[in-house]
């Protein structure tokens, strides 16, 4: 029920925000509403195994999200005079979601500028100068089966080209139908999304300013950007090295604390 009123709200049908869901008050043990899915965070140099086994666009595509933290449905929503080239800026003015073209965004703040580094915004260029539909009203990718009318499926692009990527350069497996992670674990979802998880956790491993974080993820409240930054293993390794470091006495201080035994005196 949860879904159809998410639907309602995508479709514009009623207002946006969780607080307008009314699903999200029902209380008791058989309304939970505490799910098993966690999303994966890559590791940068996961990230950059996945995006060297993908060509143009998918690539330009990937990377953009990857870089800027855009929801699939920001970046397929994009036309060409969305890009600021001359500012190094992106202007979301409208998403694709559920095969139609939505106006704004999904917050308030997530209309706001979006910064787009210079390495991002050479290779879109560069894929500009090579798609057939590059007028400013053009998607940046559009279908052409559509002959351009609107933009590829987020999802036909996850199965056709993100999750093949991502299992050739083995940051992912599948066996017997279930997908695992880098670690092992089992990855009930992996998609475009997981760029976005994997961009606020770098982020925050880098010890970047949280407001700052908070900003690029366009998160309208911190707690958000929290659930979005994951506690990588290795870093949480390394945190509890630094612990143990402080509490096991080396070998050496042991040895000298250990009282001499003084002989005997022969009677």
């Amino acid at each position: 029920m949860s879904g159809v009123y998410n639907w309602g709200q995508c479709e514009g049908l009623i207002p946006r925000g969780e607080q307008f869901n009314p699903c999200r008050y029902v209380k008791g043990r058989e309304f939970s509403q505490v799910t098993g899915y966690e999303a994966l965070a890559l590791e940068i140099e996961d990230t950059l195994k996945v995006l060297g086994e993908l060509k143009q666009p998918e690539y330009e595509l990937a990377l953009l999200v990857a870089t800027c933290g855009l929801r699939i449905s920001e970046a397929l929503g994009l036309k060409w005079r969305d890009f600021l080239f001359d500012k190094g800026r992106l202007a979301i003015r409208q998403t694709f979601v559920h095969l139609g073209i939505q106006d704004g965004a999904k917050t308030k703040l997530s209309r706001a500028r979006v910064e787009a580094p210079k390495l991002l915004l050479d290779a879109l260029s560069a894929w500009r100068q090579e798609t057939q539909y590059a007028d400013d009203d053009d998607f940046a990718f559009p279908s052409e089966k559509l002959g351009g009318k609107q933009p590829r499926s987020g999802s036909q692009l996850v199965e056709d080209y993100l999750r093949p990527a991502a299992i050739r350069a083995g940051v992912i497996r599948e066996k017997d139908g279930i997908t695992y992670g880098p670690d092992g674990e089992v990855v009930k979802r992996f998609g475009f999304h997981t760029f976005r998880h994997s961009l606020a956790t770098c982020l925050m491993d880098e010890q970047e300013n949280p407001a700052v974080v908070q900003a690029i993820m366009r998160h309208s409240k911190m707690d958000m950007t929290l659930y979005y930054s994951h506690s990588r293993r290795s870093a949480k390794r390394a945190a509890q090295e630094k612990v143990v470091q402080r509490l096991v006495v080396p070998a050496a201080a042991i040895e000298m604390r250990v009282p001499m035994r003084v002989p005997k005196t022969v009677q």
